[in-house]
């Protein structure tokens, strides 16, 4: 569609740049030019000609460059909006057919491979289409819904990445409580990931919140450790700091970061 879109533009753009410049001459030709010899009289209806061109050109070059980024941004939106929605019409349609157990279970599998391939491949959109579609097979697969919260924090989208870590915690808080979740994430490990994004989002409260639930499961973890000082640090709370500095300098004495971090403990 873009393509096209320009061709039409660039076309347009000639047509106008051309009538411009035939409309230019009848001015050329009322110029008092009586006083100027042949030569200079040639030259100076060139230079007022091309000075003329020029100026309309990078005039109606800036003017339809504004349009195109207008008529980009506004299209690129559309059409990811439809997109967007054709995948909720394809994911709705799927879930009403039933499928055997079995033969989801196989296909299933088949597109959980297939997403690794377009991974290896580095073709996030298959990545992604591949897993809506195990999805939509089955909608509490928790590795699909994890899968695809770390691909969209990959692509620093924010706002995907922590619905779908939400709903993620959601599944994996209730296949702990049923005992089904043996080998698969865990709550703890959801919500740190949740954490870590909503830190790069900007929320600091949120990434907290999460990270102090993590906590609850696994207390001495290095790494949830790691990012609640990090955020103690960046929200400037200089009690909870020391305290989570004292407990990581115990739990891993070997952290290479922590006279780091005792200095912006003290310039808190």
């Amino acid at each position: 569609m873009f393509p096209v879109i320009s061709l039409i533009i660039i076309i347009v753009a000639l047509i106008i740049i051309i009538i411009i410049i035939v409309r230019k001459f009848p001015v050329l030709a009322i110029l008092d030019v009586g006083r100027i010899p042949g030569e200079k009289e040639a030259k100076f209806k060139e230079e007022i000609i091309k000075a003329r061109v020029e100026r309309d050109v990078a005039v109606l070059s800036g003017w339809f460059g504004r349009i195109w980024l207008w008529l980009e941004k506004r299209l690129g939106l559309v059409l990811r909006n439809w997109q967007t929605h054709l995948k909720k019409v394809k994911i709705n349609y799927k879930v009403s057919i039933r499928v055997p157990k079995q033969k989801k279970q196989e296909q299933i599998k088949e597109l959980f491979l297939a997403a690794e391939v377009a991974t290896k491949k580095e073709d996030e959109e298959d990545v992604e289409d591949k897993l809506v579609e195990i999805i939509s097979l089955d909608q509490k697969n928790l590795a699909a819904f994890v899968q695809l919260a770390e691909l969209y924090t990959e692509q620093k989208k924010w706002t995907e990445a922590r619905e779908t870590y939400a709903y993620a915690l959601k599944l994996a808080r209730q296949k702990m409580s049923g005992d089904e979740g043996a080998g698969e994430t865990t709550p703890q490990q959801v919500c740190f990931a949740l954490a870590g994004v909503e830190k790069e989002a900007g929320d600091s409260a949120a990434a907290l919140e999460n990270i102090r639930e993590a906590l609850e499961h696994e207390p001495n973890n290095p790494r949830y450790l790691d990012l609640i000082l990090d955020l103690s640090i960046i929200i400037k709370d200089k009690n909870l700091a020391i305290e989570i500095w004292e407990k990581l300098a115990t739990v891993n004495p070997e952290n290479q970061k922590l006279e780091e971090w005792r200095d912006k403990i003290e310039n808190l």
